[in-house]
């Protein structure tokens, strides 16, 4: 049976089967354990793009992660630090060989054959559901393994891990050892579980079902006829409308994963922390898909850093080596969203966002205005900064939504009618 998370009835049953089942073993963390890994396999085939054969890579490439972190984390062995970093390196380039052949269609077209996408080009001839975040979730095992800091990695939580289906299809990018503790503990928390999940739910389904659907209309469209048409208040009303309706499908779906996760009793990290009432960019982003954010500041900012700021150039121009490394990070996110220039575009312009809102604020802490100062700590200047930041998010999520081409055609609406 197939059935599409969340909005169809034979998956709100079997989630229902799959919470009495589990919950009926509370007391038996083993038993309970098994089941958990059981129902997420099944719930996963369900979805109606996964297959079997799909399943096979996913264990395949699982089992070679939890190897490869498996020796990182024995005290026994693989002693040696070169040895070490050769086998996590080993390890995180191929999970990022794995997500780079399924995310990006140019380098399916180098071992598939180019047809397809010499037809379309950008398009993949094959897809799998999910891969940007079991991906991601791997990678944090292989490197909190090169430093030993799994706690009791097991084969059977691990699995379960990566392919826990409340979060299999859109995060968050929970953490391993948090999910394991859960996992194995005896739970005794099912009123306020079933009170806490049910009530997430419900916020979900209002979010997704019914906000998102309302603003849906009135986004920016990705046609280009239409496109043709606009003008620049049409273009920034649609990405506006855009902008709330990413935030409202993406948290209500979030809060789904969240309060079906909690009713089988496993807690998932927040996702999102009203990220439109930030006063900066920075704040927004850490308040925005908080579980990639945090991810790629542990996983790809702060190696960055850490890595050139002991050459003199870095040690003497710290700023700039922040900014540097912030500016490629988002870069990344760019790129891990999709394979176009205009993801990367936009990665760019969040992360010269990002930059230039730490030179100010270190400026700022230079003025000795008493006025501008008392300006600083006021609620003005919050409700500037919050009005300003979302104009920034929004404005950007043209790059986002558009690839070049189409970026280029409202460009000249817009300009045209100017």
């Amino acid at each position: 049976m197939k059935f599409n998370f969340f909005s169809s009835i034979p998956f709100w049953i079997s989630l229902c089967g799959i919470v009495i089942v589990v919950r009926l073993f509370d007391k038996k963390a083993s038993v309970r354990r098994y089941l958990l890994l059981i129902s997420s396999v099944l719930m996963i085939l369900a979805i109606p793009s996964f297959t079997p054969l799909n399943l096979v890579y996913l264990l395949i490439l699982s089992m070679f992660s939890y190897l490869i972190g498996y020796f990182l984390n024995r005290d026994s062995g693989l002693s040696s630090p070169h040895l070490r970093k050769l086998v996590s390196t080993a390890g995180i380039m191929g999970v990022l060989g794995f997500l780079a052949f399924y995310k990006y269609g140019f380098i399916q077209a180098l071992f598939l054959g180019s047809s397809s996408t010499e037809r379309n080009p950008g398009s993949r001839i094959v897809f799998m559901i999910g891969v940007s975040y079991f991906s991601f979730r791997m990678i944090h095992f292989v490197v909190e393994s090169y430093r030993r800091k799994i706690e009791r990695p097991s084969v059977l939580d691990y699995l379960t891990y990566i392919s826990f289906f409340p979060a299999f299809i859109s995060g968050p990018i929970n953490r391993y050892n948090h999910f394991a503790l859960q996992s194995a503990s005896l739970q005794s928390r099912l009123v306020p579980d079933l009170r806490e999940g049910g009530e997430r739910i419900v916020h979900g389904l209002f979010k997704k079902f019914v906000l998102a659907q309302v603003l849906y209309p009135y986004i920016l469209t990705t046609k280009p006829d239409v496109l043709a048409g606009m003008g620049p208040i049409e273009a920034v009303l649609g990405l506006y409308a855009y902008a709330f309706y990413f935030y409202f499908d993406f948290a209500g779906y979030t809060d789904l994963a969240l309060g079906c996760a909690r009713l089988i009793g496993v807690e998932l990290p927040e996702n999102f922390n009203n990220p439109f009432l930030k006063r900066n960019i920075r704040e927004l982003w850490t308040n925005w898909h908080m579980s990639l954010t945090s991810w790629l500041v542990d996983y790809i900012y702060w190696p960055i850093v850490r890595r050139f700021r002991g050459l003199d150039y870095f040690r003497r121009h710290p700023v700039f080596l922040s900014n540097l490394g912030m500016i490629i990070t988002f870069i990344a996110c760019g790129m891990w969203h999709g394979e176009s220039a205009n993801f990367i575009l936009w990665g760019a312009y969040h992360g010269i966002g990002i930059a230039v809102l730490t030179i100010y604020q270190r400026q700022k802490r230079k003025v000795r205005s008493a006025f501008l100062q008392k300006y600083f700590r006021s609620w003005v200047s919050t409700a500037v900064g919050v009005l300003l930041t979302f104009n920034f998010f929004a404005l950007g999520l043209a790059l986002f939504v558009l690839d070049l081409e189409k970026l280029q055609v409202l460009a000249r609406s817009v300009l045209s009618s100017l």
